[in-house]
């Protein structure tokens, strides 16, 4: 499964066209990401056919947040699924960074009362969280189903063993989603090393260097490509 985050409508369409398989939306992804619009995600689930998942984020900065501001991630968290998304990707922790339980109970309450059906993700404040084994555990208690993650550093291929690692604890009870860094250059090593079965970006830079505000059709295309085979593979075809 290839997913291509995006903050536009008309990344939307792009990345969808070039290849992606499941969209996550947000808006100023130059900030890392926030809450999109509820406009924009009418608009997106309009024109996708494809898995849309929202993330939700209620500022740019740290992943610790204040209970007003806990309060209005839940509330968009309900909102993005009545709206249409197929899932979320949500995150809080503690000054300590490890995950705020208590929020991420909360939420499950709060978008599986809406869907049962809703995708529950954790996006990249797992990147930084102390345990991140015993956490992986608890995740799959709570019934979230994948992780968005670089395995700690900047960029998913730095961090190959950590992702392997927690790959293999995972199995195929949750999934382990690289993100960070990831192009037609590396996504082969980053796949064949961790044993992970799906990739994550945003496609505007390229392993030759090359940077756009919007996502990059052939690089979405090649990586595609990468992972069917990759894919195909692993299955013994």
């Amino acid at each position: 499964m290839l997913e291509v985050c995006v903050d536009t409508l008309q990344a939307v369409g792009l990345a969808i066209e070039s290849g992606a398989q499941r969209i996550e939306l947000s808006e100023d992804l130059s900030v890392g990401g926030v809450t999109p619009s509820a406009e924009l995600i009418k608009s997106a689930r309009r024109q996708c056919s494809e898995a849309l998942i929202v993330l939700v984020r209620s500022r740019a900065g740290d992943f610790h947040y204040s209970s007003d501001e806990l309060e209005q991630m839940l509330m968009q968290a309900r909102r993005a699924i009545e709206l249409g998304a197929d899932g979320v990707a949500v995150g809080a922790c503690h000054p300590d960074r490890s995950l705020d339980w208590d929020f991420m109970a909360r939420v499950q309450s709060v978008v599986k009362k809406a869907s049962e059906a809703a995708c529950l993700v954790v996006h990249r404040v797992f990147d930084q969280v102390p345990e991140p084994i015993a956490a992986i555990e608890r995740l799959i208690e709570l019934g979230y189903e994948r992780i968005l993650t670089s395995g700690g550093a900047d960029n998913a291929a730095d961090s190959l063993e950590v992702l392997r690692q927690w790959q293999s604890v995972a199995k195929d009870r949750l999934e382990i989603l690289p993100a960070g860094g990831i192009h037609a250059g590396n996504a082969h090593r980053i796949l064949h090393t961790t044993g992970c079965r799906q990739l994550h970006g945003s496609f505007t830079k390229t392993g030759r260097g090359e940077s756009s505000p919007m996502p990059n059709g052939q690089e979405i295309a090649e990586v595609r490509q990468i992972l069917d085979a990759y894919l195909m593979s692993a299955q013994g075809g």
